[in-house]
């Protein structure tokens, strides 16, 4: 079975970064990612028309390019939650995860029993055809796979010191959009009621061993946080990485 390096190298206490793929509908993308350097690619399946044999495919071509796949699921569902560990997905984040009793429900979604409630299935996708005994197939699977909890509302804020203490959860991600607008200041980033939430959250992670993550596209967000701390990095999408690259390209080309 697979290893997953992204969980290695958070549990080591390094930073891991990635990109979104949410628009293109493309398998190809993982391995630009990888080519270019990131250690995950995250497949958003919440914002997006991704449809599951899509999803299949990119996972399948992300594996292949030694790239780990992480999939953001539409809600915090077990069925969502375990067909797409079965595609092969490496990594679940999970959206609008807010008490602790949803951080021990998701977590027991992700493991098998009698450490959860995942059912077995162990399909090509997670054993790439190789010969794979059930109890290797259980334990890889308890072990590699990465959870991502989402903290998206002031209600998650309030309530993640007690839910970074439930075990099981590797990586506390910001959603600062959504937590922008549930505050009441809507991409107001810097404003300092976000700075002390953003703060709140990685006091938490740094008590509880759970690295704390941001997704943005604005570099100097990200390098301020990154430098505060944060490890789990999901910079911009694809199509944006994509547009600014033309961009750029553009106004080199025409000013020749």
């Amino acid at each position: 079975m697979r290893i997953n390096p992204v969980k290695r190298a958070l549990a080591a206490g390094k930073t891991v970064i990635g990109s979104e793929l949410s628009r293109l509908r493309s398998s190809e993308v993982p391995k630009l990612f990888a080519a270019g350097g990131f250690d995950f690619v995250f497949i958003d399946t919440e914002h997006s028309a991704l449809n599951m044999e899509t999803v299949a495919d990119t996972i399948a071509t992300a594996r292949a390019a030694g790239i780990v796949p992480i999939v953001r699921v539409s809600q915090a569902e077990y069925t969502l939650v375990a067909r797409t560990l079965d595609l092969g997905a490496q990594g679940i984040i999970i959206p609008r995860v807010n008490d602790a009793q949803q951080v021990r429900d998701i977590v027991s979604w992700m493991r098998f029993p009698p450490h959860g409630i995942r059912g077995y299935a162990d399909t090509a996708a997670q054993t790439e055809d190789q010969p794979v005994t059930p109890r290797e197939f259980v334990d890889a699977g308890n072990s590699e796979s990465l959870c991502v909890i989402q903290i998206e509302r002031r209600q998650a804020v309030e309530n993640v010191d007690e839910m970074l203490a439930v075990p099981g959860v590797d990586v506390a991600c910001l959603g600062c959009m959504d937590l922008s607008v549930d505050l009441g200041i809507p991409g107001e980033i810097e404003h300092p009621d976000m700075v002390k939430a953003l703060e709140r959250v990685l006091a938490a992670g740094k008590k509880h061993n759970v690295a704390v993550g941001i997704i943005a596209g604005n570099f100097e967000l990200v390098a301020k946080w990154m430098r505060a701390g944060m490890r789990f990095i999901s910079y911009s999408t694809e199509a944006l990485l994509l547009k600014e690259m033309a961009a750029a390209t553009a106004k080199r080309l025409r000013a020749v």
